[in-house]
């Protein structure tokens, strides 16, 4: 070992040594001391503003250098770092709304958050008017708005292109809103509206066409009606003019021509009816009646069925109650392939033609609501003929509504819709010819697209429909079989009579203070192309039938228009306001109530078009949907369907996938989403859901502004 290593050897040890001491003694010197960092600390950490402008100071205490951050409400909020201040800075709130931000201080690893609260003024908002009118031109109008937080404006009514909106430029209270002109054959309608926190308000925007000068008023609401309306110029239909002679006229008091006096309990009375309506049937017309035929209070047994087959011609009793007339359809009948019906009031003929030789309507769209068309031939039509709008069924139709979807290919017992079956008609009267426009005495209620194959409006009659007749104040009721019950209890007898009325092919005709029991299947069947029928203070109560498809539908329109349902009532029914398929009103049923019901209410299969559903009271369910593969492919079982002021214990409103849309307005009741594994259908629209609108009774208010407007068909006017 050289002099070097040894030096360098003990001077480590005398090292170790030192230290080692430095340790066992409290004073260690090889390492730094370890001091306690100072924290960092502000003087509050939560700050509170007022609406307006301001700014507060906050004390910060650091060991170092520190940064601050508005993490959070950067556009509303700022600071500003001093040297041991943090100055924190708020703009006005106009927003309506309290507000919050965040602030981090930092220093080194060490971080301390301020949260910052600022109230807001109560928010206020006022604007000029509510309801603009543009002539066909279009144009630009003002709508001042005073608010005292920000505001906003947009349109709202979905695909409208034709109407925009903005803030006035150089000003800050004043919305411009500019409307392009209208180069279509309907009115058009919009909504904006406009928002300020919490507040809105709701501008109506409608827009005159070029083709017709007539205007047709809308009754008032309690809602905004453009939230019914689109820009295709859709609009809540006119559904007054149905029932006996379009309910302009109280249903007559017809004379007397003819009294029968029961023959007793026991004795078959259906020869001695019969004869006495087919003499009553053989007379002359005195206006539009031969007379009524008064059937003495009393029983009348009815072993087979009455015809009535002419014209003017009413059977009447003298009440329904205790100590009136009673007819009794009696004995055993053939059950349900049978369908006794026992009180049959039926024209014949058919309506031709039937289809259009050529399409002939210009506009691309026609809306439902809109009272006319525009068509390539009108000067081949005259005010008074009675015409026939048609719809072709087409096969991208089906296929968009997916009921072409209905049963797979594999399926049995079912079928698809096909477009053959499903060409649409509807029967209407031109009022009015203005140009290439023609007008009618009843709405459209199924629209017409291009797209969907356009559509054609031709002349047409239908020789052999019957008017003017009656079945009136009586009570009808079925025998059956008593001891014939399902494990429940209900009688379900079917070998007996089906329905009490059946009218068909048959115009401005009427039921009235009937009571029927025991049927199969209800009261009155209106069917087979009649029009303008009313059935009113009627009661169909207690049916006898098993519970299941094809039975019990108390009251019931199939293929026929403008007929009217009205204060009725009924009892263990299934289907108790209920259509059949294809047809297309205004058809109504209005204050109708519904007691141990053991179905629903409503469309009942295969695109029933155009029925209001007015203060309906049921303890059952109320549905209007697509009902699938129910009954070999219902599907979709109604369009253009209104729910007014309706109460049920359930209720369910869907809208198709295209061409048409389902109304709840005023419902009252559990909403639900479908009953038969479609409840990824298309919602309806629902207005006011749980709440009374006004008017309390649309048929009610749309009749009476019709009337005093002078819209009369029947008894004059224009």
């Amino acid at each position: 070992m050289d002099v070097l290593d040894y030096i360098r050897r003990e001077v480590s040890f005398l090292i170790l040594c030192v230290c080692s001491w430095g340790m066992l003694s409290g004073f260690y010197a090889c390492s730094d001391d370890v001091q306690e960092e100072t924290p960092l600390q502000v003087s509050k950490t939560n700050l509170f503003f007022g609406p307006a402008t301001a700014s507060q100071d906050v004390t910060v205490s650091s060991p170092g250098d520190w940064t601050a951050k508005v993490m959070q409400g950067s556009d509303w909020c700022s600071c500003v770092q001093q040297s041991a201040t943090l100055r924190i800075i708020v703009e006005d709130n106009n927003t309506g709304e309290k507000r919050t931000a965040k602030i981090q201080i930092s220093c080194g690893a060490q971080q301390v958050n301020l949260e910052v609260e600022q109230e807001s003024v109560d928010p206020k908002l006022e604007i000029s008017g509510n309801a603009l009118q543009f002539q066909v031109a279009g144009g630009v109008q003002e709508v001042k708005v005073t608010a005292n937080v920000d505001w906003t404006a947009q349109v709202v009514t979905a695909m409208t292109d034709w109407v925009t909106c903005n803030v006035k430029e150089g000003t800050d209270d004043v919305l411009l809103i500019t409307v392009k002109s209208n180069p279509t054959t309907r009115k058009r309608v919009a909504m904006i509206r406009v928002t300020a926190s919490a507040l809105t308000e709701e501008i109506t925007i409608s827009q005159d066409f070029a083709t017709s000068s007539i205007i047709y008023p809308q009754i008032e609401t309690s809602f905004n009606i453009a939230l019914l309306e689109d820009t295709y110029g859709t609009t809540l239909p006119d559904f007054s003019h149905v029932g006996y002679m379009g309910s302009e006229i109280e249903i007559p008091n017809v004379p007397v021509v003819r009294t029968l006096t029961s023959p007793g309990e026991n004795e078959d009375a259906t020869a001695i009816i019969q004869r006495a309506i087919d003499e009553v049937s053989s007379m002359p017309l005195s206006g539009d009646f031969r007379g009524a035929i008064l059937l003495k209070s009393g029983t009348y047994r009815i072993q087979n069925e009455l015809h009535i087959n002419a014209s003017g011609v009413v059977l009447r009793g003298e009440g329904a109650g205790e100590g009136g007339t009673k007819l009794v359809a009696a004995g055993v009948k053939g059950g349900e392939k049978a369908h006794h019906r026992l009180i049959q009031i039926a024209g014949t003929g058919q309506l031709s033609p039937s289809q259009p030789t050529f399409y002939n309507v210009k506009d691309e769209y026609v809306p439902v609501g809109r009272f006319w068309i525009t068509v390539d031939n009108a000067a081949e039509f005259h005010e008074g003929d009675h015409v026939t709008i048609y719809r072709p069924g087409t096969d991208n139709w089906i296929h968009d509504l997916k009921m072409d979807q209905i049963y797979s290919s594999g399926d049995d017992g079912g079928s698809n819709w096909t477009a053959s079956g499903y060409n649409l008609d509807c029967e209407r009267v031109i009022t009015r010819i203005i140009g290439d426009t023609l007008h009618f005495d009843n709405p459209v209620l199924m629209s017409m697209e291009d797209k969907y194959g356009g559509g054609a409006v031709f002349k047409s009659s239908f020789t052999g429909r019957i008017s003017h007749c009656g079945v009136e104040d009586m009570q009808i009721v079925s025998e059956f079989d008593e001891n014939k019950k399902d494990p429940s209890g209900y009688y379900n007898d079917e070998n007996h009579s089906w329905t009490a009325i059946d009218i068909t092919k048959t115009e401005h005709s009427w039921i009235r203070g009937v009571t029927s029991r025991y049927f199969a299947y209800g009261l009155a069947e209106i069917r087979n192309k009649s029009l303008f029928i009313t059935v009113e203070n009627c009661q169909c109560l207690d049916g006898v039938a098993k519970r299941e498809g094809g039975r019990l539908y108390s009251f019931l329109i199939a293929d026929a228009s403008a007929c009217l349902v009205r204060n009725c009532e009924t009892s263990h029914g299934r289907h108790d306001c209920v259509t059949g398929s294809k047809g297309i009103g205004p058809n109504v049923f209005t204050h109708v109530k519904i007691r141990n019901t053991h179905g629903d209410t409503g469309p009942h299969q295969r695109w029933n078009v155009g029925t209001l559903y007015d203060n309906i009271d049921s303890d059952g369910d109320i549905l209007v949907q697509d009902r699938g593969d129910w009954g070999t492919g219902h599907g979709w079982a109604g369009a253009n369907q209104y729910l007014w002021n309706c109460t049920a214990k359930r209720i369910c409103v869907q809208s198709p996938w295209v061409s048409a849309k389902n109304y709840s307005i005023g419902s009252k009741g559990t909403k639900i989403s479908g009953t038969h594994n479609n409840s990824d259908r298309p919602d309806g629209v629902w207005i006011e859901q749980g709440k009374t609108v006004s008017p309390a009774s649309l048929f009610e208010a749309q009749l009476n502004l019709r009337i005093s407007e002078g819209r009369l068909y029947h008894v004059g006017g224009h």
